[in-house]
């Protein structure tokens, strides 16, 4: 009994630290000169939360979000901005490559890039895209942004590209913990 548990218990240990047999992660945060980015996905739906109140370092001037570009998120045929903070549903949306001169080039249809009259920066600025045709993977979707003050035409500091990375569910921590707990009870038992 004991040598079958120690020829199984180190592959179930390591397979429980990796998180495998865990569920995909369904959220991602980011936070980048006071400005937290936020991912969350259902289906065919990436929704994506700005909270951009207060943003620091060469963004601390900026007072309104002007463009953003997504990309890294598996493939699909078409996307639309179904939800979206006042004044930005109306937001044309291609698939060009967000640079600092806006959505004008590097067409892919792997990406897309939102842009139009540019919206205040508050806290729970909310978008929604739906994706349609193909298959899409949102758990570390490359994102872009371009903040800019009021409806100047120069973007103010950098330019955001950053991967979102997933945060892992509950259940993740919960495998990560019984894996750390099955090392532990294998090395006393060796040490015996």
């Amino acid at each position: 009994m004991t040598s079958i548990f120690k020829r199984i218990a180190a592959p179930v240990a390591i397979a429980a630290c990796l998180g495998l047999g865990a569920g995909a992660a369904n959220a991602g945060a980011l936070t980048f000169q006071g400005v937290t980015f936020t991912t969350s996905f259902s289906g065919n739906v990436l929704t994506l939360e700005i909270d951009a109140a207060t943003p620091t370092g060469d963004w601390a001037t900026a007072t309104t979000l002007g463009m953003l570009g997504i990309k890294d998120v598996g493939s699909f045929d078409s996307v639309a901005l179904t939800s979206a903070p006042a004044g930005a549903l109306s937001w044309i949306v291609n698939n060009n490559e967000l640079n600092a001169n806006g959505c004008t080039s590097g067409s892919n249809p792997m990406k897309l890039c939102a842009f139009g009259s540019h919206v205040a920066l508050t806290d729970d600025m909310v978008f929604e895209f739906t994706f349609t045709g193909g298959t899409q993977n949102f758990t570390s979707p490359h994102l872009k942004v371009g903040l800019y003050e009021g409806n100047d035409a120069d973007k103010v500091g950098s330019l955001l590209s950053e991967n979102i990375p997933a945060v892992p569910e509950p259940a993740t921590y919960g495998m990560l913990l019984a894996g750390l707990a099955m090392v532990g009870a294998v090395a006393r038992k060796r040490a015996s």
